[in-house]
């Protein structure tokens, strides 16, 4: 067998650290977890874990990081050939199920978020790596708008946010009853919401620039251009 170089050492223990550390937090709870069973998981001493991530705060936002990563793709090849309101919808409700199939994660993560919002320098991380979700998201909605020729009627950024806000506030709810919110619900309140907003959809994207551009292209596109005044008026 071929002897590994030292970074592909140090790439392989990452990955064997970040395994073991998925497997204890989500046992244990961000609270209940510790470094040193996140190393006796993996098989290595505290040293090699301290020295790969530092303390456990760091070792669950690398964690969080990764997580990311592999839930954009998720989301990305979800809503493929998705496209206008019905879309939309339907990525929430995609997006339910995925949930519903692993709400430990979902508690974990809300367990770590409550946590960090009491420690201003943690906080300050985790808001950068949750504004990387939210970015994503709007991507992926704007582009499902995009596909059918639509201006949604929110923001993208804001429909993002709703999302992941509904996301969050159904985990905790299925934590005390397993019943509660069904997938189908959620997409339901979300349709409606999306309705009664299209008609006045005009002044809330003026809170966006992109659509704000969009609308602009479309509503002068074919007009002549008006010659450039040079009399200083």
């Amino acid at each position: 067998m071929k002897r590994l170089t030292r970074p592909e050492q140090n790439a392989r223990n990452r990955g064997l650290v970040l395994e073991a550390a998925r497997h204890v937090f989500l046992s244990r709870g961000y609270h209940g977890a510790t470094v040193e069973e996140v190393a006796d998981e993996a098989g290595f001493s505290r040293g090699v874990v301290y020295s790969q991530f530092g303390a456990k705060a760091d070792l669950f936002m690398a964690l969080l990081e990764q997580r990311m990563t592999e839930r954009a793709a998720r989301t990305a090849e979800l809503a493929a050939g998705l496209s206008g309101e019905d879309g939309a919808v339907s990525l929430l409700e995609g997006a339910a199920d995925r949930d519903s199939d692993d709400p430990s994660w979902g508690l974990l993560l809300i367990e770590f978020r409550v946590h960090a919002a009491r420690d201003q320098k943690l906080n300050k991380r985790y808001a950068a790596a949750h504004q990387r979700t939210v970015d994503r998201m709007a991507e992926v909605v704007r582009g499902i708008y995009q596909r059918a020729d639509q201006s949604p009627p929110l923001p993208v950024r804001h429909l993002a946010e709703l999302m992941l806000a509904i996301s969050s506030g159904a985990q905790l709810e299925h934590a005390a009853n397993a019943a509660a919110l069904p997938a189908a619900i959620r997409a339901e309140a979300l349709r409606r919401l999306l309705t009664a907003n299209a008609v006045s959809s005009p002044a809330s994207r003026e809170h966006d620039p992109q659509q704000r551009d969009d609308k602009h292209d479309r509503d002068n596109q074919g007009k002549p251009c008006q010659p450039e005044r040079t009399d200083g008026v």
